[in-house]
């Protein structure tokens, strides 16, 4: 069992460069131990998705991406070790740090060894909700999902959140008939990309926590879209009207909207043959808990 981590950083180190005045940061976020602190397929995808910096390439397999910003090299392991090269000083190297934190912090492996995106959707939810793993710490579920976005709405980068869901309902509305192509997969980057703002750039972590469910709409609906290709054509639009329902109340958080769907799912399911769980994923995310 992965347990959720509750200190911060065990090391960082900024050493001096050949170079006057930069420096090299190296962190270790997950502490010494050399384990799977963030999951690499969830990592990897936040990081490609990411607004906030340059370049990005990242191998799951190898649980390793790279990146850039404001020219410097970012390095980002799946054991949360994070090197950060040539910064122009103490400052600058911390404040990247900062950003990947928030960045990666929607792959933190929590309870069962689930990361932070999926166990939200899960049945028992999140037992603890770790803090951005720079910070340290974590916080107590405490608000529902509904009561998050209500107290969201007001902030400076909720019209990030926003330009997401638009260009989620936009692909929603397209598929089946436009199938799924690079473009696709380049719109679900886009989507996921705005919502990361809002996670990075919110400046209280608690509220900036509230992006993090629509990222995992965004997943889900993804994980759906591709159960759906598996379909012959005629059950096609009968489940992918399911998912969207499904998205739908997901991400207004109407939980009381999901009772009528859960045994139409189960029906289209035994006639489809479809695997359900990215559906009922997203019926689950509704009644999420956030800090």
């Amino acid at each position: 069992m992965t347990e959720t981590p509750v200190l911060g950083p065990d090391i960082v180190e900024i050493q001096p460069c050949t170079e006057e005045g930069l420096v090299t940061l190296e962190a270790k976020l997950g502490g010494k131990d050399e384990r799977e602190f963030l999951d690499p397929a969830i990592l990897c995808r936040c990081l490609n998705s990411s607004p906030i910096f340059e370049h990005p390439r990242c191998s799951a397999e190898m649980g390793y991406g790279m990146l850039e910003k404001d020219g410097r090299k970012i390095h980002a392991f799946k054991t949360g070790k994070v090197i950060i090269r040539r910064a122009e000083g103490r400052e600058q190297a911390l404040g990247h740090l900062r950003l990947v934190s928030r960045t990666i912090w929607p792959a933190m492996k929590v309870l069962e060894g689930e990361a932070l995106l999926v166990c939200l959707t899960s049945e028992k939810g999140c037992g603890t909700f770790p803090a951005p793993p720079a910070d340290g710490g974590g916080f107590q579920p405490g608000r529902s999902f509904s009561e998050a976005i209500a107290d969201a709405r007001g902030l400076p980068r909720w019209n990030s959140i926003e330009e997401g869901l638009a260009q989620l309902r936009a692909l929603a509305a397209a598929y089946p008939l436009s199938g799924v192509s690079k473009a696709t997969k380049e719109q679900f980057r886009k989507a996921e990309g705005s919502f990361l703002r809002f996670i990075v750039e919110t400046e209280d972590s608690r509220n900036a926590a509230t992006g993090i469910p629509f990222l995992a709409a965004s997943y889900f609906l993804d994980m759906a879209m591709q159960a759906c290709e598996l379909l012959p054509a005629d059950h096609k639009q009968a489940v992918w009207a399911l998912a969207v329902e499904a998205f739908n109340a997901a991400t207004t958080a109407s939980a009381g909207s999901i009772a009528g769907l859960k045994e139409r799912l189960e029906t289209e399911g035994t006639r489809s043959g479809m695997d359900p769980t990215p559906v009922q994923r997203l019926m689950m995310l509704a009644s999420s808990m956030l800090p």
